[in-house]
């Protein structure tokens, strides 16, 4: 795990875990080590109730109002069930785009027009890995942007969404999808032609069950839908709080967009502090009154997980 300094406040978050897990134990072990104020146990009891003491800070970092993203599918396409791809190009395009739910993120960009570009979705056609850590994470962003293979008119404001195919295991320094680990995001920095570059990536886990072999976390029975969840979540993590791995490498929370005083992004404390089928609902979206899977988001203005409103705060 990535050392942070005691000076800076609490360990920044920036992974999707599976309550319970050993993936979630490393990661509260980090933020109670490093954190100057402690967690309070009764914010991690199960049930939804509110919870003021998590309610976001802003840091003074970036945020990303205006955003895109880019699906990439790692694998072939043989390698996913039928229809999977479709299913969640399409519902995370209408998550990221439904006035219900941007109502709620509204309260972070006070002033500020929210809208979310999409790029085309590519699947590599070619071998599926058996796992992939972050530098293998960061190594393929790369190797995609020197390929010409990452879309989006503005790579400073764009999230390239790895989406892993079925059996592929994610690892986070010592934690992985089969210990809970659903997905994280982060930042890369390198040169081309004299130029420093950065790209935003997540890496996400086709979160399924097989066997009694649990990847990720598998809440929905469709897996296609849990991997739905994972990447809303990773999506407006993105949106709120881009330059958290800054923040953990330099050793410095100014990078920090918004965060708990616990050190937990906007989609965190919602898993950790209830059951999980209080935080990932299927939720209607417009136009269509369509049913598509997500992961509820911190809200501020309920101290707690908040589904679609008609009215930003």
């Amino acid at each position: 795990m990535a050392e942070y300094g005691e000076e800076q406040g609490p360990y920044p978050m920036r992974v999707q875990v599976l309550p319970g897990s050993r993936a979630e134990s490393l990661y509260y072990q980090a933020a109670r080590r490093h954190g100057d104020e402690r967690i309070d146990s009764e914010a991690l009891a199960p049930g939804v109730s509110p919870s003021p003491e998590d309610d976001l800070i802003f840091r003074g970092g970036k945020s990303v109002p205006q955003m895109g993203f880019q699906n990439i599918y790692l694998g072939r396409s043989s390698d996913f069930a039928s229809d999977d791809i479709e299913s969640i190009d399409d519902a995370i395009t209408r998550a990221m785009r439904d006035p219900g739910l941007t109502n709620v993120i509204r309260q972070y960009f006070p002033g500020e027009q929210l809208s979310c570009d999409v790029a085309e979705s590519i699947v590599l056609e070619e071998a599926r890995p058996d796992e992939m850590d972050e530098p293998a994470v960061q190594a393929k962003i790369i190797e995609l942007f020197d390929r010409r293979l990452l879309l989006g008119s503005d790579h400073d404001r764009t999230l390239f969404n790895l989406v892993l195919p079925p059996g592929t295991v994610l690892r986070l320094d010592d934690a992985s999808s089969l210990d809970g680990l659903g997905g994280y995001h982060g930042s890369v920095h390198f040169f081309r032609g004299g130029e420093r570059k950065t790209l935003y990536y997540s890496a996400n886990v086709y979160s399924e069950l097989r066997g009694v072999v649990k990847q990720g976390i598998p809440v929905f029975d469709a897996s296609w839908m849990n991997v739905v969840a994972t990447l809303y979540h990773e999506l407006i993590e993105f949106q709120t709080d881009p330059d958290v791995g800054d923040a953990i490498r330099e050793n410095d929370r100014r990078f920090i967009g918004w965060n708990s005083p616990f050190g937990q992004e906007i989609g965190d404390q919602r898993i950790s502090a209830n059951r999980l089928e209080e935080v990932f609902k299927r939720v209607v979206t417009q136009p269509g009154s369509k049913r598509i899977p997500v992961q509820l988001m911190y809200s501020n203005a309920v101290h707690g997980a908040e589904g679609p409103i008609d009215q930003p705060h």
